[in-house]
């Protein structure tokens, strides 16, 4: 493909290292759209499937790790490949990571039960911390703030269709074909990204030996996997094992912090959070992280589950959002350029607030259209703010920090999705603790299995499943204030084309 029209006349960023010309950066942006429709694709046919997943390899109530564990590691690792990515360049650090991805997407369709999916989904999430950071910062590389805030609304409108594609794939897969081909699909996506970055990405970076804080990185993810465990086992550990656990997660995270403040080359330098636009961008994107697992993960289950509509219904309405992310996605290029970072996330935020109020009012008498137009106006409101904290943060730093500064921004989403479903799982597991059986709710998951039993367990254990993800969208409610607050916290009149005011 080619670069837009706007784009074309568009040099490389003059601190940039990349050697290439006007046609390799043409394969560079290709290559980096391939990258958008696998991680893209990847996201909402898994989320789509899930439900038949259950059914067949059972353990509903690891459901929400299969997604948790991906995002741990992908979080964990995102400010590690990050700061790998500004010392040592940009090709080998995403080289490995999509090599991790698609060797565990591979082993994804392989997983005989659910403890082996979760297992190859944490190899998958490895890799996938390098992937979709280092690709947005290669194209920080390559546009100078404008027109960065332009090529947002074009990547999203790209992530968008994959997004679409993604849940009516998943759907015509578990109709015609074994589950397993969720996950291999898209590895020939992947593959051919490979090939293009192999062909036209070429930097030049001056060598030097670096010292890597692994010290910190090991607290960092011990820290956040005890932080997610405690939450998600909340029915079955009691108070006390609760309180223990999350108050050793809270120390190990406080060592992280003390450690990071004396390596001479941190993993997550904090230093950089007391930029006012990377720290108001990472507590946003956390926000937007945690509603958006909200809006995506659940909302699939209670259409099949709850309203007992089909795995195609479930897809379409899931791919309202990403129709409805892409229109947010332009607007808000258009309004952090023509007024400032700060109104565009505040408009987000008003259709954040409306979408979550309808998703909170569900019922299955209102049917999927209530459903789709709920998360529709999330997507929205998820256009609006997460490509402008990306695209403030890479404003604000040079190159030599503008992986760590867009891993930061990534890092804070991934967190917020690990945490959030985190969260969300407790909150269904406790919500669902001694009301019906587990068999059950794996049961309605499946509409072959759902014939199987009797009416009475049928609106039982809809009925439980309806209020469990009711409280998921109230807990949701709160995380997006945290996005409203984190936006009006922006300087005011800083835009791509202005200083702060």
């Amino acid at each position: 493909m080619s670069e837009p029209a706007s784009a074309r006349s568009a040099e490389l960023r003059a601190d940039s290292p990349i050697a290439a010309g006007a046609s390799q950066r043409a394969w560079i942006l290709t290559a980096s759209v391939v990258l958008i429709l696998m991680t893209g694709v990847e996201g909402t046919v898994i989320a789509t499937a899930m439900p038949t997943i259950v059914g067949h390899l059972g353990g509903f109530e690891l459901f929400s790790w299969v997604f948790s564990a991906y995002f741990l590691s992908q979080g964990v690792t995102i400010p590690i490949y990050g700061r790998l990515a500004d010392l040592f360049g940009r090709k080998r650090v995403l080289f490995f990571g999509l090599t991790l991805f698609l060797t565990g997407t591979t082993l994804c369709g392989f997983a005989p039960n659910m403890p082996s999916l979760i297992g190859f989904r944490v190899i998958q999430g490895i890799g996938a911390g390098a992937v979709q950071p280092i690709n947005q910062t290669l194209i920080g590389d390559m546009y100078p703030p404008a027109m960065r805030a332009r090529m947002a609304g074009f990547f999203s409108s790209i992530w968008g269709i994959a997004a679409i594609i993604g849940p009516v794939l998943g759907a015509f897969v578990i109709a015609h074909a074994e589950w397993y081909w969720v996950f291999w699909v898209t590895v020939p996506i992947g593959a051919v990204a490979f090939l293009l970055l192999a062909f036209a990405l070429h930097e030049r970076i001056q060598r030097r030996a670096h010292r890597i804080d692994y010290t910190g990185a090991v607290l960092m993810a011990l820290g956040i996997g005890l932080l997610m465990y405690a939450f998600i086992q909340a029915r079955v550990l009691g108070v006390a094992a609760f309180g223990a656990l999350l108050g050793f997660s809270l120390v190990l995270l406080a060592a992280f912090v003390i450690v990071e403040r004396r390596a001479a080359e941190p993993i997550m330098p904090l230093t950089l959070l007391r930029n006012r636009v990377l720290a108001c961008g990472n507590i946003g994107c956390f926000g937007v992280g945690c509603v958006v697992m909200a809006s995506t993960t659940f909302l699939p289950t209670y259409v099949q589950g709850v309203m007992g509509r089909s795995p195609l219904i479930a897809g379409y309405v899931l791919a309202i959002s990403s129709v409805t992310w892409i229109a947010g996605s332009a607007s808000g290029g258009r309004i952090m350029l023509r007024t400032s970072y700060r109104t565009a996330t505040a408009v987000g935020g008003v259709f954040l607030v409306s979408g979550i109020a309808m998703l909170i009012a569900l019922d299955p008498q209102r049917g999927p259209l209530w459903a789709g137009v709920g998360t529709g106006l999330v997507g929205i409101g998820m256009g609006l703010t997460q490509n402008t904290y990306t695209v403030g943060a890479q404003s604000v730093v040079d190159w030599s920090q503008r992986g760590t500064a867009t891993s930061l921004i990534a890092f804070g989403r991934m967190l917020g999705q690990t945490v959030g479903t985190a969260i969300y799982g407790g909150v269904v597991n406790l919500s669902l603790a001694g009301l019906l059986g587990g068999d059950a709710v794996d049961q309605i998951m499946d509409p072959a299995l759902r014939e199987k039993l009797g009416a009475a367990q049928v609106e039982s254990a809809m009925l439980a499943v309806s209020d469990a993800i009711r409280n998921v969208y109230w807990v949701a409610g709160f995380f997006v204030a945290l996005v409203v607050i984190a936006g009006l916290a922006l300087p005011k009149g800083l835009s791509p084309t202005r200083p702060a005011k």
